[in-house]
């Protein structure tokens, strides 16, 4: 399904934005000093020596950028990025403010949709959050959701045998480092039929990545940014700070801060190679000093992740990473749906482009199958709103207005039957009246989504891999499984 052009905001005027041209330029400029005169610690030593033939000043891992390499690297990297699905169609088009939706990833523990308990996220669990995410139409790419313990070595390389194995949309998958970023890439050029340069014209994945906050960059972050830029694998640099904790607790500051953290990523895959994809933002939950917690849907969170999304969007003009559709609640719940709704819609409006966690809730601990469903419903709503009103002839009805006049009714008309398939219908959402709502078994909205998500568990099939693609991907995880048995 294309779906490029599935969500794009223009038709809501002016997005949601939280900086002037001036205060994106004061953050700007801000980063440049802190990059220059404070610097970051970059634990690649390859990666040094690149910046160091760059014009950087280098003092054993502490790395002090000039500005013009910071402004190069910005103007380099590509305005776009499209991305495929695993049968080779474009889905999404990332850049500009089209706006898309999806998963989260690596959560340890998941809420269970039959016992409703916190338990241990497992292989079957992943199966199954694929089937969901591919049977939902709102939900436009899949994250690789929990933790599988089942493999505690290679759990990123059997995420995404289980992901492709269920979807047909595209990815974005974690690995652990370079060799495990080089195995999902095996099994990817498997499924586009074994040519490295198909899966470079059509990549259906992107890989997530982050520094470690205060402005801290290991080896391995460093390392998957290279590997990312040599292969052409799209990718981000998100930073995942919490303010008050590894980062400043004001709003401006942490966007100084996360913005120069996602630059340092930005400038090595640009060195990498010049046009290298890459995607621009990160995540700031401001510490609750009360419990000593991330809150992941307060309103600085919120705004700080619009706001660094929009210096990528409108300053560096390169595509953008949100977040979304989360909460801190622990079950699934009223607060769940509330956080989660928040958030779907401010970042929808706000235009950013890739944006993940739908699904995440307990602080990332914990992943909710039940949340992603209702938030598929909350999407579709916001994309309908999105589409604003149209002015055509026929939208305009100034036929069938003269023709029903004073104290007549619609409900007869012919336009009111053929424009009627316009209007947003509700999955899970009651219209009914209180003995229609009786007649169908008074059930509240939270027992409409378990019995949805169970159902898509129990008997959504989807559309499988051919078998010899299978096999190869068989071959990948068996010969990687057998290398950490022997380290």
């Amino acid at each position: 399904m294309d779906r490029s052009n599935f969500n794009n905001v223009l038709k809501c005027g002016s997005p949601l934005r939280f900086l002037t041209q001036e205060e994106m330029e004061t953050i700007h400029t801000s980063t440049l000093e802190i990059l220059q005169e404070v610097g970051s610690d970059i634990q690649h030593k390859g990666a040094r020596e690149m910046l160091k033939k760059a014009g950087c000043t280098v003092k054993g891992k502490r790395v002090f950028f000039p500005s013009g390499l910071v402004e190069w690297a910005t103007r380099q990297a590509p305005s776009h990025i499209h991305v495929y699905d695993r049968d080779g169609d474009l889905a999404m088009d990332l850049g500009g403010r089209n706006v898309y939706y999806g998963t989260g990833s690596d959560c340890p523990t998941i809420l269970d949709v039959y016992t409703g308990e916190h338990r241990t996220f497992t292989e079957k669990d992943m199966e199954d959050g694929a089937k969901i995410i591919d049977a939902l139409p709102q939900l436009d790419f899949l994250m690789c959701c929990g933790l599988m313990y089942d493999y505690p070595v290679t759990s990123y390389e059997h995420q995404f045998a289980a992901m492709v194995r269920n979807t047909t949309k595209p990815m974005v998958v974690t690995a652990a480092n370079r060799e495990s970023i080089s195995n999902i890439t095996k099994m990817a050029v498997a499924v586009k039929g074994g040519s490295q340069e198909e899966l470079q014209k059509r990549p259906f994945f992107i890989m997530y990545n982050e520094p470690t906050s205060p402005l801290n960059h290991t080896f391995d972050a460093i390392d998957k940014i290279i590997y990312c830029a040599e292969n052409q694998i799209p990718t981000n640099y998100s930073p995942c700070m919490m303010p008050g904790a590894t980062g400043p607790i004001t709003n401006a500051g942490a966007l100084i801060q996360a913005n120069a953290e996602c630059l340092v990523g930005l400038v090595i895959s640009q060195l990498t190679r010049p046009g290298a994809p890459m995607v621009f933002g990160g995540s700031m939950y401001n510490m609750d000093l009360k419990c000593m917690q991330p809150t992941y849907c307060s309103p600085e969170a919120q705004v700080n992740n619009i706001a660094l999304a929009q210096i990528g969007r409108e300053l560096y003009k390169v595509p953008t990473w949100g977040f979304t559709g989360c909460s801190g609640g622990k079950i699934f719940d009223a607060q769940a749906v509330n956080e989660g709704a928040q958030y779907v819609f401010s970042i929808g409006f706000s235009g950013t482009n890739l944006n993940h966690d739908v699904g995440f809730m307990n602080y990332g601990l914990t992943f909710s199958y039940e949340l992603v469903v209702a938030m598929n419903e909350t999407i579709g709503q916001m994309r309908r709103i999105f589409d604003g009103v149209e002015f055509d002839k026929e939208h305009l009805a100034m036929d069938v207005i003269k023709r029903v006049g004073p104290k007549g009714h619609y409900l007869m008309e012919e336009h009111t039957l053929e424009y009627n398939k316009e209007m947003w219908q509700p999955d899970l959402t009651d219209r009914a009246d209180m003995d229609g709502w009786k007649a169908a078994g008074a059930t509240t909205y939270e027992q409409r989504v378990k019995q949805r998500t169970i159902d898509i568990i129990e008997n959504y099939v989807p559309k499988p891999l051919d078998a010899g693609v299978d096999e190869k991907i068989e071959a990948i995880l068996k010969e990687a499984d057998e290398k950490a048995a022997e380290a």
